[in-house]
């Protein structure tokens, strides 16, 4: 293999390496999300806390109405975690419940930061909670908790989906005319 071909495989490689960023895959981790609870309807903000996605949970509340953010108005202790693609929310103690009006429940906003989402997953234990009481846009997360009793230890988890990004179809042009010249390059050498 002659020293300017070898060369011309790197420069590809570097190439084909410096388009894989935009391919990565969707990710909070690092970003700035929004997470609001609304009450008692969807305009009205109660609480609400920005948060910067991380290692551990994001927020943890005693209990008791004491704190401030969302904890200020947490009865029961609750964790929200949010990950790369994932929000959740845990009770630990189960003692009051989400009552009242239209809407009681957490929206999580800002989402956009972290890529396009396209869609959503559920897992959840808490009895009555299911995919009707979501509201889902690129950007947000809604869930209705209203009318729900919870027991500790009861969480949700959303995990967010998206479309993984198709390259552009410029960038296999261009790697093809490279190897294209590479390959012309070297066999101009060889006669």
């Amino acid at each position: 293999m002659t020293r300017s071909f070898a060369r011309g495989l790197i420069v590809c490689a570097l190439a084909v390496a410096a388009t894989a960023p935009a391919l990565a895959a969707n990710n909070l981790i690092g970003t700035s999300v929004d997470v609001s609870w609304l009450y008692p309807d969807t305009s009205t903000t109660y609480a609400s806390q920005n948060v910067t996605v991380g290692a551990g949970p994001e927020i943890q509340c005693a209990g008791g109405d004491v704190g401030t953010g969302l904890c200020a108005g947490f009865t029961d202790a609750a964790t929200i975690d949010l990950g790369a693609q994932t929000l959740s929310l845990t009770i630990d103690s189960g003692i009051a419940s989400w009552n009242g009006s239209t809407f009681n429940g957490y929206e999580f906003g800002n989402l956009s930061a972290g890529g396009t989402w396209t869609g959503y997953t559920l897992a959840t234990t808490f009895a009555g909670l299911d995919a009707s009481r979501i509201s889902f846009t690129p950007d947000a997360v809604f869930v209705n908790m209203q009318g729900i009793a919870p027991d500790a230890g009861e969480s949700f988890t959303i995990t967010l989906n998206s479309t993984p990004p198709v390259p552009e179809p410029a960038s296999p042009a261009l790697l093809i005319v490279g190897l294209g010249a590479i390959a012309w390059v070297a066999r101009r050498r060889r006669v």
